[in-house]
């Protein structure tokens, strides 16, 4: 009995992961997609990254149509969109913080350089 407590203590002690992934997303509809701006901001400090961003996505968009995953040391982030309906013009701030931290992050299938330097 002693035995099986301290394997089942050890198991649970070395299984015991401080990894994780944060996000949240803030967004605002701001137009028609006639003209998207490709620039992506990013600003970082001790609470993660935030990045912010234009994209075209689904009219009805409600912030929750999104993914985030991590492989390796790049973050994913993908945005759902559907054939039907119309599209419209979303302003997009993204906060992320992980842990251990990542060297990649990929927006909507576009790579993003991370050269900053925490404040």
């Amino acid at each position: 009995m002693r035995y099986a407590f301290f394997i089942i203590s050890c198991f649970l002690l070395f299984s015991c992961s401080d990894s994780f992934i944060k996000h949240k997303l803030k967004y605002e509809k701001i137009g028609t997609c006639s003209e998207v701006p490709e620039s992506i901001k990013m600003l970082a400090n001790i609470n993660g990254v935030r990045y912010e961003f234009y994209r075209c996505l689904d009219d009805g968009f409600d912030g929750k149509n999104y993914t985030v995953e991590r492989s390796g040391d790049s973050v994913f982030v993908n945005f759902q969109k559907t054939a039907t309906g119309g599209q419209s013009l979303y302003k997009l701030i993204l906060d992320v913080d992980a842990k251990p931290p990542y060297n990649h992050i990929i927006l909507d299938g576009r790579h993003v350089a991370i050269r900053a330097t925490v404040n």
